[in-house]
């Protein structure tokens, strides 16, 4: 009986029922804390998913990136290009000649007394092309009077000649009749006279359909066909 009224007496307590408040105050902000970190756990967790997943698709890109064309290696330092070649005109003296090119030319023929106008020389320039490429100048009186090359390039249209096509073509005709039959320009392998005039003679060579070094040229002289020639067609 003595224990019954000890148990009922703290039950009237004012101070039991304070410390009873605490302890459930207590609990209660410990589990808001365990809910709380959980929660902003979860956030940290799909932010370093979105990482993951933005870099994964980082690196999806850069192998996806188009791999960039090699370039064409730039031309050797003097060497006659295709570009220089066109540039160099007829009445063009050496020196003018050799500041285009960028180097001095090798001497392969020489003919009458030097500083005269019967000075002939023929000059030959490193040319930057395929195999056996090479350029010749020849002047007279120190004036260009006639321009070759072989190997620098063929014409902008890259076109080539059938014998069908090369059938077609008459003497008399005109180098832009040629080319609408053919169907674009040729290479220039040689030119001499001033352009325009009755003397101008350009000769022009098409790759041709056919075996291996098929080809076919026209020589023009004041722009009219005055012979044509084929091989492997």
């Amino acid at each position: 009986m003595a224990k019954e009224k000890v148990k009922k007496s703290i039950f009237k307590k004012w101070w039991f029922w304070v410390v009873v408040v605490i302890i459930i105050g207590a609990i209660a902000t410990n589990g808001g804390e365990d809910s709380t970190e959980k929660s902003s756990s979860e956030p940290k967790s799909e932010v370093k998913k979105v990482k993951e997943t933005s870099s994964k698709s980082a690196d999806t890109e850069k192998k996806t990136e188009t791999p960039k064309k090699e370039e064409k290696p730039a031309a050797k330092k003097g060497v006659l290009t295709k570009e220089k070649f066109e540039q160099i005109k007829d009445g063009m003296t050496y020196e003018e000649v050799v500041a285009i090119v960028g180097s001095e030319g090798t001497v392969l023929s020489e003919s009458g007394e030097k500083g005269t106008d019967l000075h002939t020389v023929m000059y030959e320039f490193e040319a930057d092309g395929g195999f056996g490429a090479n350029a010749n100048m020849m002047f007279q009186g120190n004036k260009l009077i006639n321009k070759a090359q072989f190997g620098l390039g063929g014409g902008d249209s890259g076109v080539e000649i059938t014998k069908e096509e090369f059938d077609k073509i008459q003497n008399g005709m005109t180098y832009e009749e040629v080319q609408k039959i053919i169907g674009g320009e040729g290479e220039v392998i040689s030119e001499s006279g001033e352009k325009g005039s009755d003397i101008h003679t350009i000769m022009i060579q098409y790759n041709g359909k056919g075996g291996l070094g098929a080809n076919a040229n026209f020589m023009f002289q004041g722009n009219k066909l005055q012979n044509k020639a084929q091989y492997g067609l």
